[in-house]
């Protein structure tokens, strides 16, 4: 298994900021709905690399 390039490591640490900042200007509702497409997410990375899911 290959790890992140140092470019494509700070790309997704700009993008874990940006989810961050944007947590901190939604109401509950706007929260929940970031909640739920990062869900949505980690669901599709669980799908393409199944050995990540440690629980099965």
């Amino acid at each position: 298994m290959s790890s992140l390039d140092r470019q494509q490591s700070d790309r997704l640490l700009q993008h874990i900021t940006g989810v961050e900042q944007l947590l901190t200007e939604v109401n509950e509702e706007g929260a929940e709905e970031v909640l739920d497409e990062l869900y949505m997410l980690i669901t599709k990375l669980f799908e393409q690399f199944p050995q990540l899911d440690k629980d099965e």
